[in-house]
């Protein structure tokens, strides 16, 4: 009885010492701006202003991102700039272009929407003709078979609504020219898997213009959180202090082809879990596309495909991490990556629901989403439907799960089950995170996006498909926050007001898509082009 009556006292103690220290410590609060990365668009030369369609106006403000190619540009003899030709004179079309066009790049053609009824063409061509004039564009063409013929295109950027991507693609493909194709990549794994099949089949290049990877936070979250996870909390802390009195790819010193940072290492550990809801009110419209299944509508498609794409990220660098060091995350030394299978970064499970109600009226599409994502570990206690409790709302037994298999509840699993099927605990080294994200079409949301680390956690501010801010949270084991860091990043310095208000946020961080296509080419070659095969075969895969 002493011996408890001690403890006791010990324990109300250390409460009271631990609730005096929470209530009155204040964490750190530090706060860094970084300059936008340099970026190959800005380290071409000036010469042969000519055949690009930059405005003159534009060059005279000193904005960066304003040169053409040089001929000396590649190492493989290319002797003019990469050509574009847009797909497509819808809004995000608009924005894609301001961004070519101020950055310098030669756009050379454009074609609109598709229609085999003879007015409506007469429509679309005039619609061509408009967006020509608007950015100074040589050709433009009615249909888009007329674009596949034009041989003075290297690589076409679809910007059509959802279900009209899968066409244009193989078109454009089969007419030997490269793509970007505006996400998501297509509106089922079918189709996309046709598009890939056959840019694989010609040597040509493919990618889907999921722009969130390549904004530099993206990447120096990767950098810095992500591709640790794999380690240990011990090995991260050795490998903070290893790094201390070293010049790190992430330092304060600006290297070559590096973007600047700050010399702070972090002890987060491995991600456990992913937060994320989008959501923003579209305009009450059965005929626009976000309402429309027709036209690929839904909001999942929309803007939930951004949260996926995160949540893949993590569990990309977790396996990647064992093949090459971070620094080749934020940017390439050199090193090849091996080549992940698809059941490296398939999911153990993934639960969805949503719904068509907006204001009283059900639309044909998801409306509003919610889904979680599970990598590693077992669904324990996890269940469809209301299938979770027994009759009498207790938990499962035998007697109960026997009971809901007679009213047809299907059983995804069981901790019964999963204990007796394989007692073996996951090691260290696997992959597990919890990714759960929400996705809207009828109310606003913070558009932030929150990983969860073992010692702390990440926010990317909104909008966070385009995010330039993010905020690192540090805590001790016991869960006190120690210190706050906000990291910002400056987005190109363009000025897109010749071509009128942009329709979409941050619009000029498409300059961080372009800028890495270019490279690519400019690295590797350009498929299909007559004097250069250097790509073919390859896949056109830019990692």
């Amino acid at each position: 009885r002493q011996r408890n009556l001690y403890s006791t006292k010990d324990d109300a103690y250390r409460n009271i010492i631990r609730r005096d220290i929470v209530e009155n410590y204040k964490p750190e609060k530090h706060a860094v701006v970084m300059a936008s990365p340099p970026m190959y668009l800005d380290r071409r030369d000036d010469s042969n202003l000519q055949i690009s369609n930059l405005r003159p106006s534009l060059l005279l403000l000193g904005l960066g991102l304003g040169r053409p190619h040089h001929n000396d540009d590649t190492s493989k003899g290319n002797s003019f700039p990469l050509r574009w030709a847009i797909l497509g004179a819808g809004r995000i079309a608009h924005d894609f272009t301001s961004v070519l066009i101020s950055s310098g790049c030669t756009v050379t053609a454009v074609a609109a929407m598709h229609n085999y009824n003879g007015e409506k063409h007469l429509s679309a061509l005039y619609r061509a003709e408009s967006f020509a004039n608007m950015f100074s564009i040589p050709n433009y063409y009615g249909t888009y078979e007329e674009l596949a013929q034009d041989t003075n295109v290297d690589i076409v950027y679809v910007a059509t609504t959802n279900q009209n991507h899968l066409n244009p693609t193989l078109l454009m493909l089969q007419s030997g020219k490269n793509v970007l194709v505006e996400k998501p990549t297509a509106v089922t794994y079918e189709e996309a898997k046709l598009m890939y099949d056959e840019a694989e089949k010609r040597g040509l290049f493919l990618m889907t213009n999921h722009w969130t990877r390549f904004f530099p936070s993206v990447k120096y979250l990767r950098a810095k959180f992500l591709a640790m996870q794999s380690s240990s909390m011990d090995e991260v802390s050795a490998l903070s202090k290893s790094k201390a009195n070293t010049h790190s790819s992430l330092s304060v010193r600006r290297r070559e082809s590096r973007h600047q940072s700050h010399h702070r290492q972090y002890n987060l550990g491995k991600v456990l879990a992913m937060h994320g809801d989008f959501g923003f009110p579209t305009p009450l419209d059965p005929s626009d596309r976000f309402l429309n299944r027709t036209l690929g509508g839904g909001v999942t498609l929309d803007v939930g495909c951004y949260l996926v794409e995160l949540a893949m990220l993590a569990a990309y660098d977790h396996h990647q991490s064992g093949n090459v060091n971070d620094d080749s995350i934020a940017e390439a030394e050199g090193k090849e990556r091996r080549k992940l299978t698809s059941n490296e970064l398939q999911p153990d499970g993934v639960i969805a629901a949503g719904h068509g109600m907006y204001n009283g009226l059900e639309f044909p599409v998801d409306v509003e989403s919610s889904f979680s994502i599970r990598w590693g570990g077992k669904s324990y206690g996890i269940w469809n439907g209301e299938c979770d409790v027994d009759e009498e709302g207790g938990d499962m037994t035998a007697t109960s799960i026997q009971s809901a298999k007679r009213r047809g509840c299907h059983l995804e699993s069981s901790s019964r089950q999963a204990l007796s099927s394989d007692s073996d605990s996951d090691s260290d080294d696997t992959f597990t995170m919890l990714a759960s994200f929400q996705a809207s079409f009828r109310r606003p949301s913070t558009f932030e996006v929150e990983y969860v680390f073992e010692r702390g956690r990440v926010v990317l501010h909104g909008p966070g498909n385009c995010p330039n801010k993010m905020t690192i949270y540090e805590n001790e084991p016991f869960g006190l926050l120690i210190r706050e860091t906000t990291v910002s990043f400056k987005l190109p310095m363009m000025d897109l007001s010749p071509f009128g208000k942009s329709n979409y946020p941050r619009a000029e961080g498409f300059a961080y898509v372009i800028n890495r296509v270019e490279e690519c080419m400019a690295k590797k070659g350009v498929p299909g082009r007559s004097d250069d095969s250097s790509m073919r075969g390859s896949g056109g895969v830019l990692k």
